[in-house]
C-alpha cells in the first residue's frame, strides 16, 4: 500500500507495473486489500491507457485476472452512467435555452402584434380611414373592424 500511495500521483502508473506485480504476488496482504488496492489505482492513477495498464497487469499478475476484469467492468459502467447523466444535463440546459429563446421571440412577436393593436385603436379614435390604418399597421380588414366595436 505504501508503494501506491507513493506513487499514485506520477505522471505514468505504469512505470511502476512491476513493482506492483510484485507485490500483488507476494501474498502479503488479503484478496479485499489487493481489491481495493486495485480499485483505487484504476480510480486515481494517471496513465496514457488504462486499458493497456490492465491488460498488462492481468499478463503478468493472470491469478487477479477477475479481479480486475471486475474491477474495470464496475468502473466503465459507472463511466457509462456519468456519461449519460452528462448527456441528459447537457440536453435539459440546451432545451432550457432554446426554450428562453422561443419565449423571447414569442413575447417580441406578442409585443409588436400588441403595439399594432394598440396604434389601430389610436388612429380609429382619430377618425383615421380603414384602408390606412389596415395600410399603416398591417392588421387585417376584419381585426380592425373587430377593434371598432
Amino acid at each position: 500500500m505504501e508503494l501506491v500511495q507513493k506513487h499514485i500521483r506520477c505522471r505514468d502508473i505504469q512505470e511502476w507495473l512491476l513493482q506492483l506485480v510484485e507485490l500483488l504476488n507476494a501474498g502479503y496482504n488479503t484478496t479485499e486489500q489487493r481489491n481495493v488496492v486495485l480499485r483505487y489505482i484504476l480510480l486515481n492513477g494517471h496513465t496514457p491507457d488504462l486499458s493497456q495498464f490492465v491488460h498488462q497487469l492481468i499478463e503478468q499478475s493472470p491469478e487477479h485476472e477477475t479481479m480486475l476484469m471486475t474491477i474495470a467492468e464496475q468502473l466503465e459502467q459507472k463511466g457509462l452512467e456519468r456519461g449519460i447523466e452528462l448527456g441528459r444535463e447537457e440536453g435539459i440546459e440546451l432545451g432550457r435555452e432554446e426554450g428562453i429563446e422561443l419565449g423571447q421571440e414569442k413575447g417580441i412577436e406578442l409585443g409588436r402584434e400588441e403595439g399594432k393593436v394598440e396604434t389601430a385603436r389610436a388612429l380609429l379614435r382619430h377618425g383615421v380611414s380603414l384602408d390606412i390604418i389596415v395600410t399603416s399597421t398591417g392588421l387585417s380588414l376584419d381585426k380592425i373592424e373587430a377593434l371598432k366595436h
